[in-house]
């Protein structure tokens, strides 16, 4: 498994037409259709983080340029065409992330903000509330808690393709935040957090413990001109 993220930045007007060139066909058409300019630009660098996601996987320009992007029957995006790469994309604020695998994979990353107590009395597991009212004397750390509770869900509810239309309350995490259990069907998977990113709490669900010590940041301008701009955090 990889984790990429990059930070959403302006396009220059006369390289956007290039720069969109290199997305998939599905994901031109969502951008466009986009109304406000900060959306439409997470959308563009989400299909551009996972074009490089794929390419720094070995993968060729020209594979990429025949790729099919299809839907599972929960509608969750895989590649039809290339059965061993799987991918789990997310923004939020100012950043993307990729994950990819040779499994499914779910991502999602979250800007700490204020998720009050409301909403997790609403889909939070009984357990996952006590936790919180735990700091209930420290807002900080409750809400670090808070927003570590609700990517570990999101990332399982990408990692099983449901959507949160199933349900993202049936999704119970452990205090350690190894672990979380699909409370109706009695399946566990394996979770990963990372918080190098200041401000933001990322979270990663596989069906394997399998995961990297480190996300890999990069700067997309400079990658889709030479390739460079990487480093881990």
């Amino acid at each position: 498994m990889k984790i990429y993220a990059a930070k959403v930045c302006g396009i220059p007007d006369e390289c956007c037409k290039r720069i969109c060139s290199l997305l998939d066909t599905k994901r031109r058409e969502k951008a466009a259709a986009l109304k406000h300019e900060k959306e439409r630009l997470r959308s563009i660098y989400a299909g551009l983080l996972l074009r490089h996601a794929f390419l720094a996987q070995g993968y060729s320009q020209a594979v990429w340029q025949q790729i099919q992007i299809a839907q599972g029957s929960y509608g969750k995006p895989y590649l039809s065409n290339c059965g061993t790469f799987f991918y789990s994309l997310s923004h939020s604020g100012d950043w993307v992330i990729c994950a990819v695998d040779d499994r499914e994979t779910g991502a999602d990353i979250q800007a700490v903000g204020k998720l009050k107590m409301t909403v997790a009395k609403r889909f939070y597991a009984d357990e996952e509330y006590e936790r919180l009212l735990l700091y209930a004397s420290d807002t900080d750390r409750q809400t670090t808690e808070l927003y570590r509770i609700w990517a570990a869900k999101e990332s399982c509810v990408k990692f099983t393709g449901r959507g949160i239309g199933a349900g993202i309350e049936r999704y119970v995490t452990d205090s350690a935040y190894t672990h979380i259990m699909d409370m109706e069907e009695g399946s566990r998977f394996f979770i990963r957090l990372y918080e190098c990113i200041p401000n933001y709490i990322i979270c990663v669900c596989s069906s394997c413990a399998r995961f990297p010590e480190d996300i890999i940041i990069t700067d997309i301008a400079r990658s889709i001109f030479n390739m460079e701009g990487e480093k881990t955090c």
